[in-house]
C-alpha cells in the first residue's frame, strides 16, 4: 500500500502543479479547459496501454526509461508551452470580467498543443506509475487490495495538490497575472529545457562544459524540501548545474521573452484606433 501511495505520490504532484498552471495560465481561453482534461485522459490511457504492453515487451520498457526518451519528452514539452506562451501573450485581453475576456483562438493549432502537453506530461510520469503498480499487481506477496486503497489515496494526495496549487494561483487579480503567469510559462519551458541538458550531458551527447557551478543540496534539496520540489517542477530549480544547462536555461527564457515581447508590439500595432483619436 504504502509503495502504491510513494509512486503515485511522487509523480503525480509534478503532474499536478503543471496542470493547474495550465489551466490559471489559460483560464480566459475559450474550451482551454476542456482540452486540457481531454489531454489529461488520453495520456492516462496511452501511460496504461503502455505500461501493459511493456510487461511483456522489455526493450519498450527500457527504451521508455532511457535519458534520450526522458529527454526528447522535455524538449518538445519545452518547445509547446513555450509556443503556448507566446500565443497567449500575442491576444488582447481586458481587466474587467465581461465576455470580451474570454480570448477565442481563430485556428484550433493552439487548443491542440494545449491538448498535447496534457498528454505528453501525464504519459511521461503516469508510464512509471502505471509500470511500477502492474508489476506490484503480479507480485504473490501484495494484495490487490492492499494496491487499490494505496493507489486511491496517492490520487487523493495528487488531487488535492493540485486543488491547491490552483486556488493559490487564482487568488492573483487578472491584471498581475497578464505578466506573472507567461513569465511562469516561460520559466517552465526553459526550465525543461534545462533538465533535458542534464539528461544529454549524463550520456555523453552534450557537453556540460563545466559539470558544476554550484552546489545547494545541503541547503535546498528537492528531496527533502517542498518548496524546492515545487521550485524544480516549476522553474526548473536544479541543486547543481552545469554551464551548458545555465547557458540552455537562459537562453529559452530569453527567446520566449524575446518573440512575446514581438508579438505584443505587433498585436498594439494591429488595433485600430477609435474615431475620437483619429479626429
Amino acid at each position: 500500500m504504502f509503495a502504491s501511495i510513494a509512486i503515485i505520490s511522487k509523480e503525480g504532484v509534478d503532474i499536478a502543479l503543471i496542470i493547474a498552471l495550465l489551466l490559471i495560465s489559460t483560464k480566459g481561453i475559450l474550451d482551454a479547459k476542456k482540452w486540457l482534461f481531454y489531454g489529461c485522459i488520453m495520456g492516462i490511457v496511452t501511460a496504461v496501454v503502455l505500461a501493459i504492453v511493456a510487461l511483456t515487451n522489455a526493450w519498450l520498457a527500457t527504451a521508455f526509461k532511457a535519458k534520450l526518451t526522458q529527454a526528447a519528452f522535455l524538449i518538445l514539452l519545452s518547445y509547446l508551452i513555450a509556443t503556448t506562451t507566446i500565443f497567449i501573450q500575442s491576444k488582447p485581453f481586458t481587466k474587467d470580467n465581461s465576455e470580451a475576456n474570454i480570448k477565442t483562438w481563430k485556428c484550433a493549432l493552439p487548443l491542440f498543443i494545449l491538448l498535447l502537453i496534457a498528454v505528453f506530461i501525464v504519459v511521461r510520469d503516469g508510464f512509471n506509475v502505471a509500470f511500477f503498480l502492474l508489476n506490484l499487481v503480479h507480485q504473490s506477496d501484495i494484495t490487490h487490495s492492499s494496491i487499490i486503497i494505496g493507489s486511491l489515496i496517492g490520487v487523493l494526495q495528487t488531487i488535492v495538490v493540485g486543488a491547491v496549487a490552483y486556488a493559490g494561483l487564482i487568488l492573483i487579480e487578472v491584471n498581475i497575472t497578464l505578466s506573472v503567469f507567461p513569465t511562469l510559462m516561460a520559466l517552465l519551458s526553459a526550465g525543461m529545457a534545462g533538465q533535458a541538458v542534464i539528461k544529454l550531458s549524463s550520456i555523453g551527447l552534450l557537453p556540460p562544459i563545466i559539470p558544476q557551478l554550484w552546489n545547494t543540496t545541503p541547503y535546498f534539496d528537492h528531496h527533502s524540501n517542498w518548496l524546492a520540489l515545487i521550485m524544480r517542477v516549476m522553474v526548473g530549480y536544479t541543486e547543481k548545474p552545469s554551464l551548458m544547462q545555465l547557458i540552455v536555461y537562459i537562453a529559452t527564457f530569453m527567446a520566449i521573452f524575446i518573440i512575446s515581447k514581438n508579438a505584443k508590439r505587433k498585436r498594439v500595432r494591429a488595433i485600430p484606433l477609435p474615431p475620437s483619436v483619429i479626429d
